[in-house]
């Protein structure tokens, strides 16, 4: 029973390790994106559908193209990991997609001229393989990048175990089930602030969102 115990809590350290890291490093690319991309944001399409109908209203058609290249690049990249999920199933497989997706960001970043025509593509895309790929932690389904939606799920499970009971015990969420999207939401709230701080002190922040998938990427297991 003792073994099985100490299983578990390392497989739960180990799926929360994991989503720290996805969570830092989706929320610096979102904030360094923001930062490069004229404030679109990679993945964040609920705040980009807000700026493109705010665009459409004024009639700023310049902004209405630079949010379409966000939109499009994220549904493109939901589709095709959507259509190949089979060969995506691996996990590491979709890291190691990514660390070339960040990779080549990081070199057209180095071109100011380059930000919004292969940066904010390139980096809309990746994260869009995350979303579509990577929504699965400690046996709770979650997207990363939805930050209302986890906020959401963490007030309903939380007042759902610990305020509001149900009387049916198989109705109570789990701990996990509380645990996971509320630690996504102040791991994502860090990295965003991690973000505009690499953003100021490091040439190349998006080296620290790299990192941490190239970490993800060859861990054992």
């Amino acid at each position: 029973m003792r073994q099985a115990g100490t299983t578990y809590l390392s497989f739960l350290v180990r799926e929360l390790v994991h989503l720290v890291c996805i969570t830092l490093a989706c929320a610096i690319t979102e904030v360094v994106c923001y930062h490069d991309a004229s404030h679109v944001y990679a993945a964040i399409m609920t705040g980009n559908t807000i700026e493109l109908g705010w665009a459409l209203a004024e009639g700023n058609l310049c902004r209405v193209l630079l949010i379409a290249i966000a939109l499009s690049s994220f549904f493109v990249g939901c589709i095709i990991a959507s259509i190949f999920r089979s060969q995506l199933k691996s996990v590491r497989r979709v890291y190691w997609l990514m660390v070339l997706l960040l990779a080549s960001a990081i070199a057209a970043r180095t071109n100011a001229s380059l930000r919004i025509p292969l940066e904010l593509p390139l980096l809309a895309f990746a994260l869009a393989l995350q979303a579509e790929g990577i929504s699965h932690f400690a046996n709770v389904n979650l997207q990363t990048v939805v930050v209302t939606n986890n906020l959401v799920k963490f007030a309903k499970t939380f007042t759902a175990r610990y305020i509001n009971p149900s009387q049916d015990i198989s109705r109570i969420p789990s701990r996990e089930e509380v645990l996971i999207p509320g630690i996504c939401w102040v791991a994502f709230c860090a990295g965003a602030a991690l973000g505009g701080l690499l953003i100021v002190h490091l040439a190349y922040p998006l080296i620290v969102p790299l990192g941490l998938l190239i970490f993800l990427a060859m861990r054992p297991g």
